[in-house]
């Protein structure tokens, strides 16, 4: 075979090929196949990253929930007294609640008052005092008013 044959081979074949009829619509239908492959792939690999996404917010989270309990925990066993401290507290308490109950015995300023400056001038907040004595807050920051008041009429 000679190289004008091949030539002329190539040439006929490219004339058949130009020849279908309906090339160009093959040409657009394949490449329009190719690229929804690409898009179908590209979907699922996107669906994959979505679905360890999720799994991955919910591993956060859980660790999250782990680590609020266990500050919880934590700050309940740091405010939380000892058993024999309680039970000193709970002595006290009972005992204060029973002296700013009684009636005042005529001193300078009621007893429920120099109570309550006693304790504020050991250095306790007024969150403590209304813990000890079992009051609200804002009873407790008036009485501390209340005695802080009273005790500067009396100097």
């Amino acid at each position: 075979m000679t190289a004008a044959t091949s030539m002329q081979n190539v040439s006929d074949l490219i004339a058949a090929i130009t020849a279908v009829p309906q090339l160009d619509l093959m040409i657009t239908a394949l490449l329009m196949l190719l690229f929804a492959i690409i898009l179908l792939r590209m979907r699922r690999q996107l669906q994959r990253e979505r679905r360890r996404r999720k799994e991955i917010d919910k591993q956060l989270l859980n660790a999250l929930q782990r680590i609020t309990r266990l500050e919880d925990q934590l700050d309940s066993l740091a405010t939380a007294p000892s058993a024999a401290a309680a039970k000193e507290t709970a002595i006290t308490s009972a005992e204060l609640k029973t002296r700013l109950q009684t009636p005042n015995s005529g001193g300078s300023a009621p007893d429920k008052y120099r109570h309550v400056a006693a304790l504020a001038a050991q250095g306790m907040s007024t969150e403590q005092i209304a813990e000890v004595l079992k009051i609200s807050l804002p009873e407790a920051n008036q009485l501390v008013s209340l005695a802080r008041i009273a005790s500067s009429k009396a100097e």
